[in-house]
């Protein structure tokens, strides 16, 4: 019988005249619940990061820049620049960075979002370690027993010791 049904089946008792206390859910119970959501969760974070195929590292975002041809509007000091998409990516603590031709566009651009929902899928999990970690801590705090009082000292029976002879 669960809780709420054994409540109601002593609310509703008319033999009862003093209130019955529900039972409320103990830490224990409370945190191995908590572990249990956790758990849950983190499977199926695992089952999202079990999917990621194919991805690039970076970002795809289109910038203004010069051609380097002489000749070019864009080679005048104030003269229009043209617009280009690259992908960019840190490597041994650069910034690299790598244009994309039309063709290349959609791919990458799909490929680095797969990345981003990766890393994102990778601190989501993290996280929950780090709160399942927390939880078997409170856990054991809610289960530990403190230590058993000293035994009662019995007296030494006193009998003698035998001597070694000494030679």
């Amino acid at each position: 019988m669960t809780e709420l049904a054994l409540r109601d089946a002593l609310i509703g008792s008319k033999a009862m005249s003093a209130p019955v206390p529900v039972p409320v859910p103990d830490a224990a119970a409370s945190q191995r619940q908590i572990l249990r959501d956790l758990a849950a969760e983190y499977g199926r974070q695992l089952r999202q990061i079990l999917q990621v195929g194919e991805l690039v590292k970076g970002s795809v975002y289109q910038i203004e820049t010069r051609c380097g041809n002489p000749g070019c509007h864009c080679a005048m000091p104030r003269g229009q620049l043209h617009p280009a998409t690259v992908l960019s990516w840190s490597e041994a603590g650069r910034t690299c960075m790598r244009s994309l031709g039309v063709d290349q566009r959609v791919r990458i651009r799909r490929l680095s979002e797969q990345y981003r929902r990766l890393r994102q899928a990778r601190a989501d999990v993290v996280r929950l370690h780090q709160q399942m970690l927390h939880a078997i801590d409170q856990l054991e705090q809610a289960l530990r027993l403190p230590p058993p009082p000293p035994a009662a000292r019995r007296p030494r029976a006193t009998r003698p010791v035998p001597r070694r002879p000494r030679g």
